[in-house]
């Protein structure tokens, strides 16, 4: 119960929150359109989908790419951390370095010497968080996520001459498969991985009823299967 001439915070709270949903989808109808909005909306209920793309190592390397500006990439190492956390904003230190400890590998690009570009590979396992899962990955297998270039240097082929660099590391190490995952409403992100040689797979997502959740895969002929473990409780 409120006390008296204290009004209700709680409703005003909500009043402040619901505006902010009201603009924040607004902003995404005009912006995107309705089909985004649609499955944003779906995406933060019910149903979440994601889709997979694979990048085959045993097939012919794609030509290389020439990057618009020259740049150093290398992985990232334990005492550079502090460097990636200025790079990214809003990143934990903490989470980063269980990540290099667990073996997750940061590829970065530098243009004399200031970080520009930063990707991760998983081997093993991946924690999709977006899709509350655990992608289980077999030996010769990596799974790419959380790509990020700085708005200065995007459209200069940098991504795609990293992604080049990285194929051949991996295919050094007899992997046969580079994994990424892709929202369907990230048309940049899409262009961006195709880019990189990367071929549309299928699909995988979640349905969530309250408590009841189902994971899926919809994959294209011929794929080899995606393992998909829901029962991880939290990110690796």
């Amino acid at each position: 119960m409120n006390a008296p001439g204290m009004g209700s915070p709680n409703a005003s709270q909500f009043e402040g929150r619901r505006g902010n949903v009201i603009d924040r989808a607004s902003e995404i109808l005009r912006s995107e359109g309705a089909r985004v909005l649609w499955f944003r909306i779906l995406g933060e209920t019910v149903y979440r989908r994601m889709i997979l793309f694979e990048r085959r190592l045993e097939e012919p390397p794609m030509a290389a790419v020439r990057c618009e500006v020259p740049v150093a990439i290398s992985q990232l190492q334990m005492h550079e951390v502090s460097e990636y956390v200025a790079f990214r904003a809003n990143v934990d230190p903490a989470e980063i370095r269980s990540r290099l400890e667990q073996g997750h590998q940061c590829w970065v690009a530098r243009r004399q010497g200031t970080m520009v570009h930063a990707i991760w590979a998983a081997i093993g396992s991946a924690w999709v968080r977006y899709l509350e899962c655990e992608i289980r990955l077999a030996a010769d297998e990596a799974y790419i996520y959380e790509s990020y270039t700085a708005p200065a240097f995007r459209r200069l082929n940098i991504n795609a001459a990293r992604a080049g660099v990285m194929a051949r590391y991996f295919s050094d190490r007899s992997f046969v498969r580079l994994l990424a995952l892709v929202m369907p409403e990230n048309p940049a992100g899409i262009q961006a991985t195709v880019s990189a040689g990367y071929r549309a797979a299928g699909v995988i997502g979640r349905v969530s009823l309250g408590p009841w959740h189902r994971h899926f895969s919809r994959l294209v002929p011929g794929a080899r299967p995606v393992i998909l473990n829901p029962r991880q409780t939290g990110p690796r």
